[in-house]
């Protein structure tokens, strides 16, 4: 499970591009369905970015949940935590 939480915004990511993908390919494209792929292809890059980065203070935490749009941040944060989470305590300061 830990290794998994690593990547769970590269998981994201391919849901997006599945998203993307999947009504080309049935010729059902609408520009709803290249929003939210791209939404959601957007939410894996951060969210990936933030699991994988060590620094954990409270204003760089703020930044990532306003860039992450609250809901995905808890996901994160938690995604986050499983994955280093002895590491992430000696960072805190």
């Amino acid at each position: 499970m830990k290794e998994f939480a690593k990547y769970i915004g590269v998981l994201v990511m391919i849901i997006g591009v599945l998203f993307l993908v999947i009504p080309f390919l049935l010729s059902n494209t609408t520009n709803t369905n290249l929003l939210i792929g791209l939404l959601i292809v957007i939410e894996g890059f951060l969210g990936h970015i933030f699991v994988n980065n060590l620094k954990n203070t409270k204003t760089g935490n703020i930044i990532w949940m306003i860039a992450l749009l609250v809901v995905p941040y808890f996901i994160f944060l938690y995604a986050k935590k499983t994955a280093y989470g002895e590491e992430l305590e000696g960072l805190e300061s």
